[in-house]
């Protein structure tokens, strides 16, 4: 189509037809010596038309009669160098560049290439404990909760809401202070998801329902410690009801909070006083107390989902660990057991809170 009719109906009318036929002869003088060796490559025959075959490519290069290229006898000769012309450049024949297919990203994940999707995750692990605890396997759900809140590469989100719902199982069976210790560890790694702040507030609703006030960690207050003296005896018996009466406290607005704080100081007071009278059982249990003062402290004040007295729990909450481990790192007494197993209970759940909340105690 090229070189069809409107071609040559140009060429006729801006040239004579003698000089038509010049400018093509000297065209075809030109081009036939650079371009024999790709005429040479050439199939054997041309095909004039379809199902046609022409003459072979040695008889088109002959010139015609007279030894000039006329310009109608050169037409299929012209076209035939035209298309060889397309693939020579001034030196030779150019390559077709061959362009890379492009390969676009998988839809799906390649383990060989090193790609994950979620559901190579623990999430998976995590829908399998809410199924079994819809089916009524508490058991089963425990240990497959407690599995995602020990994975290393648990997201935070997912991580808490496996501590809440370790939290609910243990509130149903009337283990409250685990579940309120749970319950304070969901809140530390996502402070700020509104379903678990409120999932935390109903276990502890649950929690002060089930115990009718609230429970005290370790030994029940009101313990006796024998073989002390009469007076640090009575000094202790005085503080332990304090203690009753401040854990009692369930603050709600600011002002209650400060006075929760106060309270707490006053009583931590008493049994600072009862411990700096040397080592012994009244130390170890009054370190203890001290410890779980500023534990109960904290985790009402860190499941309040304000970012203010967030700051302030995890302090209170660092507070209790020297506490702890003051009361651990005294005398090695039979009569202190019940005080240190109790510290080292509280001093690994209290860490675990500040883990979760990424702060060092």
């Amino acid at each position: 189509m090229f070189l069809g009719k409107p071609f040559g109906s140009a060429v006729g009318q801006a040239f004579p037809r003698e000089a038509s036929d010049n400018i093509v002869t000297t065209f075809c003088d030109l081009v036939t010596s650079r371009c024999e060796a790709m005429i040479e490559r050439l199939p054997r025959f041309a095909i004039k038309g379809v199902g046609e075959a022409m003459a072979p490519v040695s008889e088109l290069n002959k010139p015609p009669p007279g030894g000039k290229c006329s310009g109608i006898g050169a037409k299929p000769t012209l076209l035939l160098l035209l298309l060889v012309l397309a693939a020579c450049d001034g030196e030779g024949a150019h390559a077709v560049p061959i362009t890379a297919p492009v390969i676009s990203a998988p839809s799906v994940a390649d383990p060989a290439a090193g790609m994950t999707t979620e559901l190579d995750g623990i999430a998976p692990q995590f829908g399998d404990a809410v199924i079994a605890e819809l089916a009524g396997d508490d058991a089963a759900a425990a240990v497959a909760f407690q599995n995602v809140l020990d994975a290393p590469d648990a997201p935070a989100p997912i991580a808490a809401r496996a501590a809440l719902h370790l939290a609910q199982l243990d509130a149903r069976a009337g283990k409250s202070r685990p579940a309120l210790e749970l319950a304070a560890r969901a809140a530390a790694l996502a402070p700020n998801d509104a379903a678990i702040t409120e999932g935390v507030a109903q276990v502890q609703a649950d929690v002060v329902a089930a115990s009718g006030g609230g429970d005290l960690r370790g030994p029940k207050a009101g313990t006796a410690l024998s073989n002390i003296d009469p007076k640090l005896a009575d000094a202790f018996t005085r503080a332990e009801r304090a203690l009753v009466r401040v854990h009692a406290l369930r603050p709600r607005q600011r002002l209650e909070v400060w006075a929760k704080e106060d309270s707490t100081e006053e009583v931590a007071a008493m049994y600072r006083a009862i411990r700096d009278r040397g080592p012994g059982l009244a130390q170890i249990a009054a370190d203890y107390r001290i410890g779980s003062l500023y534990h109960d402290l904290a985790l009402g004040l860190l499941t309040g989902g304000v970012a203010e007295l967030r700051v302030r729990a995890l302090a209170y909450l660092q507070t209790a660990t020297t506490s702890y481990r003051a009361s651990l790192a005294g005398p090695l007494l039979p009569e202190a057991e019940l005080w240190r197993l109790a510290a080292e209970t509280d001093l690994r759940n209290a860490r675990d809170v500040l883990a979760a909340a990424g702060v060092a105690d």
